[in-house]
């Protein structure tokens, strides 16, 4: 018996040291103001991405960036297994011209998804300013179990002192039959377009419209990742 009952204890200790360390790492705190952009970067971390634009209506560019950890550490993933993977997150800093500075608005660890599955890329694709919104994108592309090439990008306004997803767009294309879909959704008309085709030898484009039914918008705050909101029915945005 002492043959099995030793690889088990040593299994067990190392599910267990795994999930303690998934759970001891803590996200660093942040200065409130800097001068530039790597005044918000922490050591041991790095700057992944940004973007410059004005997101209060003041006419100052503000800026947004996304920020990866140097070292990988254990974390538990969207399945609930715990990965070893290098945690992310996005910061969005405000201009404040009469101090000539960057003050940071908002902070959030968990909508820019980490690169942490061997068979996908890495889903994390930019961050735009435009207009006043901010665009953050995603692409699911998988080396194998899926066929399909997802994107997703959604646009958030600032107002009422918090950041609104108003509107987003998410596509989903098949390697093998060369199907298309594109969705298009206007969370402020409550109103969502689909635009279909099929790669055949009558090639078809379908273009559909659809209300949606929304008691309220969802913010940066609220709505915790990408791929996570079953919005309808064969679609995850």
């Amino acid at each position: 018996m002492r043959p099995l009952i030793r690889p088990f204890i040593i299994v067990i200790l190392i599910i267990l040291f795994k999930g303690s360390l998934g759970q001891t790492f803590v996200y660093p705190s942040f200065n409130n103001n800097g001068h530039n952009l790597r005044d918000f970067v922490p050591d041991g971390w790095t700057l992944l991405d940004s973007a410059f634009g004005d997101l209060n209506n003041d006419n100052r560019s503000d800026a947004v960036i996304v920020i990866q950890k140097q070292d990988s550490v254990l974390l538990l993933n969207s399945d609930d297994d715990t990965v070893l993977t290098q945690p992310r997150m996005l910061l969005i800093l405000f201009k404040n011209s009469m101090a000539n500075n960057f003050y940071l608005k908002e902070k959030n660890n968990s909508f820019i998804l980490r690169n942490d599955n061997p068979q996908r890329g890495d889903p994390f694709q930019e961050i735009k300013i435009e207009k006043g919104i901010l665009k953050i994108s995603f692409q699911l592309f998988y080396s194998s179990g899926s066929w399909y090439i997802t994107n997703s990008t959604y646009k958030f306004r600032f107002q009422n002192n918090q950041f609104y997803l108003i509107g987003a767009d998410y596509s989903s294309f098949h390697r093998a039959t060369h199907e298309s879909q594109e969705y298009s959704y206007n969370f402020l008309s409550k109103k969502r377009s689909l635009v279909k085709e099929t790669d055949d030898a009558k090639t078809k484009r379908i273009i559909t419209w659809k209300n949606l039914e929304l008691s309220k918008l969802k913010t940066l705050k609220t709505f915790v990742q990408p791929f996570s909101w079953n919005i309808e029915k064969e679609v995850l945005l």
